[in-house]
């Protein structure tokens, strides 16, 4: 409330002075309120992480600062005391803990802000990691979605042009996703049976006997980040290679298989060097997205629009998805077209600059601003943030990947002209 009190005392003073500032002042606005945000989350923890980092892969919403400082967020909190664990873990598997691991390490590899990590070893010898929501994670969850709804539905009141219940919808779709581990170890295995025979790419393999809603074991994996380009190059390892090999899998993922990872963000990313080559491990596999070949054949119509530069087939491409605009027009539609796969295209790499990236940001938000959206398809949305968390990785890796080369046989192979 007091992030919207300053833009509001803003928008006032403009209209009284003739706002001669106002552009260099909303800049600064903009970065103040992103950063009091992101300092609020690390503060709370919870589902107010989450929240900013959906909020800081929406670029189609919000301003390029809060893209920009909302994504520093990378799922790290202070963990929980072993003491308030333990508990938890014996009571979600039925036993003792000694009866289920032979050693469990106290002190977490990782912590998020839905569950920490432990490191561990099964009765059988086994190294393994052990993911263990927080004892209270869902009455946390349920009050946090509670209390961002009353103010989400306060603010589209008080301000028709800055509607976030679209960013709402989808929080509350896929937060479920991630609250049900026996769901993620489901996917692991579909995921690991879609890349069967490829050994570039490995999935952590699930324990279903130490397995349960809120706690969930499988091979442990160590890798190097993908961002981290001292240990990459300390490895000899390419990081345009890096690059082309994450293009690829996605793009499989997406166009091939039509089962997606959802939140493909650099700590659930991990680089090995194997004899035949470097190896993507991809980890926390609970937010992923399946859609039917109706839908799928839809994404390849929407992508041969874009890549055509034909505004009135991709505003048809994206109405067809599911996707509505407060009016009529497809300015909005070509912009978010243009964001997520037209930047790349004419600048014939993957990823452009970042003066090319907040110009088509700006232009695209100017046309949200005069015809929002105001309906989206859950999936089709985490389509496109997958394409934005990549779209960062790509700029760090430096990535030379031209994606037209990467989708045009799947392209061809749906029949799509």
């Amino acid at each position: 409330m007091s992030v919207y009190a300053d833009y509001k005392a803003r928008q006032i003073h403009g209209r009284i002075t003739g706002g001669s500032a106002q552009a260099d002042w909303y800049d600064h606005q903009h970065e103040r309120a992103a950063r009091r945000l992101r300092d609020a989350a690390v503060d709370m923890e919870g589902l107010l992480i989450k929240v900013c980092q959906f909020m800081g892969s929406r670029a189609d919403v919000l301003p390029p600062s809060f893209i920009r400082v909302l994504g520093e967020l990378h799922d790290r909190v202070p963990p929980r005391p072993f003491g308030q664990i333990r508990p938890h873990i014996e009571a979600s598997l039925g036993r003792p803990l000694e009866q289920c691991y032979a050693t469990v390490d106290e002190t977490p590899v990782a912590s998020a802000s839905l569950a920490q990590v432990h490191r561990g070893r099964t009765t059988d010898g086994r190294d393994v990691a052990i993911k263990v929501q927080y004892p209270d994670i869902d009455r946390v969850v349920a009050t946090d979605l509670a209390n961002f709804s009353f103010f989400v539905h306060l603010l589209v009141r008080i301000e028709r042009n800055f509607d976030l219940r679209i960013v709402l919808e989808e929080v509350k779709n896929l937060i479920p996703l991630e609250l049900d581990f026996v769901r993620e170890a489901a996917n692991a295995r579909r995921f690991a049976a879609d890349f069967a025979g490829d050994p570039s790419v490995r999935f952590p393999v699930p324990i279903a006997e130490l397995t349960s809603r809120h706690v969930l074991t499988m091979d442990f994996i160590e890798g190097v980040k993908i961002t981290d380009l001292d240990a990459l190059a300390a490895l000899g390892i390419d990081k345009h290679e890096v690059a082309e090999l994450l293009t690829r899998v996605c793009v499989r993922q997406i166009l091939e298989h039509g089962f997606f990872h959802g939140d493909p963000h650099p700590g659930n990313l991990l680089i090995r060097k194997e004899p035949t080559g470097i190896q993507l491990v991809v980890l926390d596999l609970g937010l992923a997205k399946a859609f039917t070949p109706e839908l799928r054949d839809g994404i390849i119509r929407l992508t041969v629009a874009i890549i055509g530069k034909d505004p009135h087939a991709t505003g048809e491409a994206f109405r067809a998805l599911g996707f509505r605009l407060r009016d009529g027009g497809d300015d909005t539609f070509v912009a978010l077209g243009e964001l997520f796969l037209g930047q790349a295209l004419q600048s014939g790499r993957a990823y452009a600059n970042m003066e090319m990236v907040d110009r088509i940001q700006t232009e695209l938000l100017a046309a949200i601003r005069a015809n929002p959206i105001v309906r989206a398809p859950s999936d089709l949305m985490l389509v496109l943030r997958v394409m934005g968390l990549l779209s960062g990785i790509g700029k760090t890796l430096d990535s030379q990947v031209n994606p037209l080369a990467a989708i045009l046989p799947f392209l061809g192979a749906s029949g799509t002209k």
